[in-house]
């Protein structure tokens, strides 16, 4: 861990760690020799619990505890004792589109977070997990005000106030308010603050319940999910086109910068980016088995393109281990192994 241009961090806290990126971060740390403290809502739940406490060196180095993002204090023995902090936890759940579902446990999740860093006094970086939805090239007025989506754009949450009745668009706009929160609370507590934009995750998932971006993304292009293809057609409006990164290089990101001595402030991470149209053709060209069950939709070849930019990134040394065609093939087999697709 230690090296050029890195640092040593020993103990870390990883919020969340019952989701997709959460778990597998989780599972990356102990092989890097981590020891790590999770949080989970319900420590209780084994089908959340389970798969992590199985992981190789789990026994050794991962302690469990429980935590609530509205719940003030409720981070604080978690984060004792820890050098660094990932906060991942976040609202999921896009069958309740609305404020005090999506902005208060977001904003409220990242004050609760922050102040425990403050009050264990040993904390070094905070890594957040944000999202490429908070990077909108769009202004208020629904126009792209740049040719590409990179670090200096902040998805414009005026506009997406009257979208609000896409389920999307509260999950942004509290990404987009955490983020902020985050990065300000940083500077004027002088804790380091960076944020991570994941592009939409794919590829395997090792515990019991499906990776939601994963098996829906799949789903959702055959058909198969009305809803979730809803999301990425709004994902399309608003970033210009569909950012994916492989959960593997996520999480490899999230520990770069962690790592890293000179990261600071945001950085987004995102493999690959291609339109709507293009990730079905994609799919069309490898899969052809499912080329009759794709969903078509005439809207789709009239979107603007735009591409996404993670050279903030690389230009740090970071590389991408996995790009579209590695992520999705271990994406479908996972989908194929858990029987969501015939």
């Amino acid at each position: 861990m230690a090296g050029e241009g890195n640092q040593s961090v020993k103990r870390v806290c990883v919020t969340g760690a019952g989701g997709y990126i959460g778990s597998w971060l989780v599972k990356n740390l102990l092989e890097r020799g981590y020891t790590v403290n999770a949080t989970l809502r319900n420590p209780g739940d084994e089908k959340k619990s389970g798969p992590l406490l199985e992981l190789p060196g789990a026994e050794e180095r991962l302690k469990l505890f429980k935590a609530d993002l509205c719940l003030e204090g409720s981070f604080d023995s978690a984060v004792e004792g820890c050098n660094g902090v990932f906060h991942v936890a976040g609202p999921m759940d896009f069958t309740k589109p609305n404020l005090d579902d999506f902005i208060v446990p977001s904003v409220n999740g990242i004050f609760n977070v922050m102040k425990a860093c403050v009050k264990a006094k040993c904390v070094r970086r905070m890594i957040f997990t944000s999202s490429v939805t908070a990077a909108s090239p769009m202004n208020d007025k629904g126009e792209f005000m740049q040719t590409c989506l990179d670090e200096r754009c902040w998805s414009p949450l005026n506009f997406l106030k009257s979208h609000e009745t896409t389920k999307l668009a509260w999950y942004m706009i509290a990404k987009t308010l955490a983020e902020q929160e985050a990065l300000k609370y940083g500077l004027n507590n002088n804790i380091e603050v960076v944020t991570i934009l994941p592009a939409l995750v794919i590829g395997p998932w090792f515990n019991s319940t499906p990776a939601f971006s994963s098996a829906q993304t799949i789903l959702a292009l055959i058909g198969a999910n009305n809803e979730f293809y809803e999301l990425l057609k709004f994902i399309q409006f608003m970033l210009g086109s569909i950012p994916i990164a492989h959960i593997d290089d996520t999480c490899n990101a999230h520990i770069f910068l962690m790592e890293h001595i000179s990261a600071q402030n945001r950085y987004v991470c995102a493999s690959d980016s291609l339109s709507l149209k293009s990730l079905k053709d994609f799919v069309a060209n490898h899969y052809v088995q499912l080329k009759d069950s794709l969903k078509l939709d005439e809207d789709d070849c009239h979107e603007k393109y735009l591409p996404v930019s993670s050279k903030k990134l690389l230009d740090m040394g970071f590389s991408y281990k996995y790009r579209l065609t590695e992520a999705f093939k271990e994406t479908m087999e996972c989908v194929m192994k858990n029987g969501l697709l015939k």
